[in-house]
């Protein structure tokens, strides 16, 4: 063979277009808040720093993002709090079915806060009990100082100064039993420990769903993914990620949490690179229509960039000038920042390995946006995104072409962003170098100009 024909077939495996199809996935709940845990089936509650609430796999609320506490399903039913000074009045009565009651009257938290038999304690301002039903109605006008979850239709209650802790003391009080309407008989003898229930494994017990054994979990370079048998079907991205029930999963994302949900719809991609062009077709489910698509380009580890695809309805394209670099290649397909599809490409290969494993050999990556336009001001704001590949924590030193430069300390394994602005006033490629570690990468950016002076 002739070496005309040799570098023809070379140019011909280069070329080989990189065809993949991945099962979907799509933001349930977005990746923005403190704490995400499962609380009724098809529910979530939500925090942050501030608030909590409660909504259903399609982020819609249930209970808004305003509450201070709500408790765990007892018995069907939930309670959301607001605190008033030192009291936390009780707003919602939330059942597991999603749906919820106003409670109209003006009480508050008392010491248990669960229903028994349709009736939870509660409290008055004065910090008097009575109880509430299902509907949130007042049912037990509060006179009492003290009262007990109901049992077998009825409940223990006193008037006593002190409340069932002074009774006690005492030896000897008026101790009242209650039916589930309110009226009162006093009973003579009660056995003591009846004033000290325990009910702490009920107001502890949190839901926890079924988890759906056709899916498994698995790690790679610290990150966690999904697989179906030997299949991949949402590439390893996460820092933390739970089991797949209902076909949802909770995941951490950037120390932040939210709930991805499977569907049967696939994602087909295809990208090939040949010489200095990057193209690439993409055709994605209903659910990512009028959403942006990246693809994102990695060589050995560390020069990392992302160019947004054409098109807004479901077939998406791409066709780009890229630098000429050999070495292994990761193209990644990724969209409201979840990575839908990944393809690994070793040096030389021109063909698709599909082992989805990413670089653990110590390297940091720099990723910015394709094309960053600057604001009214002629200032643009290029978000600076490393990740750390090492086994320790790095302060990762980062300077542009044009002039700034930053820094950010990134944990093993995890990625961090930095945004730097950039004052310009003509177009002007930028190139930014990351580095710590006694590693560098380095990537692009097109920065355009509002107003070209």
């Amino acid at each position: 063979m002739n070496i005309r024909k040799i570098i023809i077939l070379l140019i011909m495996c280069l070329a080989l277009p990189i065809v993949g199809q991945a099962q979907s996935a799509h933001w349930a709940i977005t990746p923005t808040y403190q704490s995400v845990t499962p609380f009724a089936p098809n529910l979530f509650k939500v925090k942050t720093y501030a608030s909590v609430g409660i909504c259903d796999a399609d982020e819609k609320w249930v209970v808004s993002l305003a509450m201070d506490s709500i408790t765990n399903v007892v018995n069907g039913y939930a309670l959301a709090l607001s605190k008033s000074k030192d009291k936390y009045r009780i707003t919602y009565i939330i059942r597991e079915n999603g749906t919820r009651e106003a409670v109209k009257d003006e009480v508050y938290a008392g010491e248990y806060l669960f229903f028994e038999e349709g009736r939870c304690p509660v409290t008055n301002k004065k910090g008097k009990y009575g109880y509430i039903d299902t509907s949130g109605a007042l049912v037990v006008e509060c006179d009492y100082t003290s009262a007990l979850p109901f049992l077998n239709g009825r409940a223990l209650v006193t008037k006593e100064k002190g409340g069932f802790i002074g009774l006690l003391k005492k030896g000897k009080a008026k101790v009242y039993e209650i039916d589930l309407q309110g009226k009162a008989r006093e009973v003579s003898q009660i056995d003591p420990s009846a004033l000290k229930p325990s009910y702490m494994e009920k107001v502890n017990a949190t839901y926890t769903p079924n988890p759906d054994p056709s899916y498994q979990r698995y790690s790679d370079d610290k990150e966690y993914g999904y697989r179906k048998g030997n299949n991949v079907i949402l590439p390893a991205q996460f820092e933390a990620a739970g089991s797949v029930s209902d076909d949802c999963a909770i995941v951490m994302v950037n120390h932040l949490f939210g709930v991805i949900r499977f569907n049967t719809a696939d994602v087909d991609c295809k990208v090939t690179e040949a010489g200095s062009h990057l193209k690439a077709q993409v055709k994605l489910p209903g659910v990512w229509e009028n959403k942006v698509a990246t693809i994102v380009r990695e060589v050995n580890g560390s020069s990392r960039k992302e160019f947004e695809m054409e098109g807004t309805g479901l077939e998406r394209s791409l066709d780009v000038t890229i630098d000429k670099e050999s070495g292994k290649k990761i193209y990644e397909l990724v969209c409201d920042k979840l990575v839908l599809w990944r393809s690994v490409n070793k040096a030389g290969s021109g063909s698709d390995d599909n082992d989805d494993k990413g670089d653990s050999s110590g390297r940091i990556s720099v990723s910015v946006p394709a094309t960053v336009k600057a604001n009214a001001k002629n200032v643009c704001s290029v978000p600076v995104t490393v990740r750390n590949r090492g086994g320790s924590a790095r302060t990762i030193s980062i300077k542009l072409s044009t002039g700034q430069s930053s820094s950010i300390n990134v944990a093993a394994g995890k990625s961090g962003t930095v945004t730097v602005k950039v004052p310009v006033t003509k177009n002007t490629t930028c190139r930014i170098t990351a580095s710590g570690g006694g590693f560098s990468s380095s990537c692009s950016t097109a920065l355009k100009a509002a107003i070209r002076l």
